[in-house]
């Protein structure tokens, strides 16, 4: 788990996923929290992502959190890793958080949380995140988080992507 001032990022494991793809309901009752329609914009990720944790077991924390806002005990985003370092010491990071709870430096939080996790491992050099290719609130967010514009690259899709990057040394220097 991952505590910020604000927030809780809780590794989703196996059983939280079953309880999810069950309805919000079973897992705001485990966990005594509000889990409202609409806290991901990306609800087809859930079941994506259950198959690939249930797939490597040793993805846990390297890969899906449920975000809950501490004080409202409401699960309010997701986020986390595309998988666990690779042999280079690198990892990339991804996040949301519900419309409701934009614009209170939320996103900032939770990339900074899941910065302060990766570089607790020594293993991990370099970690990167990628956004549309324009001037958004995920750019703001990573910029203030530390990260650095690094170029444009295309994805599997053909898409220009901006790619972000933080490495130890500057994440040191903080």
């Amino acid at each position: 788990m991952i505590q910020t001032p604000r927030l809780q990022l809780l590794p989703c494991s196996l059983e939280y996923f079953e309880l999810l793809l069950q309805g919000n309901d079973h897992l705001a009752d485990l966990l005594g929290i509000s889990v409202p329609e609409g806290w991901t914009e990306y609800p087809e990720m859930v079941l994506v992502a259950y198959d690939k944790l249930r797939n490597d077991p040793a993805m846990l924390g390297w890969f899906f959190y449920l975000v809950i806002h501490r004080a409202d005990k409401r699960l309010i985003g997701a986020g986390g890793f595309k998988g666990k370092p690779n042999e280079d010491g690198l990892v990339e990071m991804g996040y949301e958080i519900a419309a409701d709870y934009r614009e209170r430096g939320l996103g900032t939080e939770m990339a900074e949380g899941l910065i302060r996790f990766a570089f607790g491992h020594s293993y991990v050099h370099r970690v990167i995140a990628h956004t549309e290719e324009e001037y958004n609130a995920s750019v703001k967010i990573l910029q203030k988080a530390g990260m650095r514009f690094v170029g444009t690259f295309k994805n599997k899709e053909g898409e220009d992507l901006w790619e972000w990057e933080i490495t130890r040394n500057h994440y040191q220097e903080k």
